[in-house]
């Protein structure tokens, strides 16, 4: 079973109405424990020391594409 993240079948709805998903939809009933779990997991991110990390800068969509 998940744990409580926060996460409510309420908040659940209201992002999957924004996201343009049918709540009607039967699937909906297999998606929120899904997504509930999925969140569940990432609770351990936060554990991660990420102080002496810059940022990945590879990426710069102002810049010309270069070989």
């Amino acid at each position: 079973m998940p744990e409580n993240n926060g996460l409510t079948r309420e908040t659940f709805n209201y992002l999957a109405r924004a996201a343009g998903l049918d709540l009607k939809d039967p699937h909906m009933e297999e998606l929120f424990p899904y997504v509930q779990n999925a969140l569940a997991g990432m609770e351990h991110l936060a554990d991660i020391d990420v102080s002496g990390t810059e940022p990945d800068m590879a990426f710069g969509p102002d810049q010309p594409f270069q070989e």
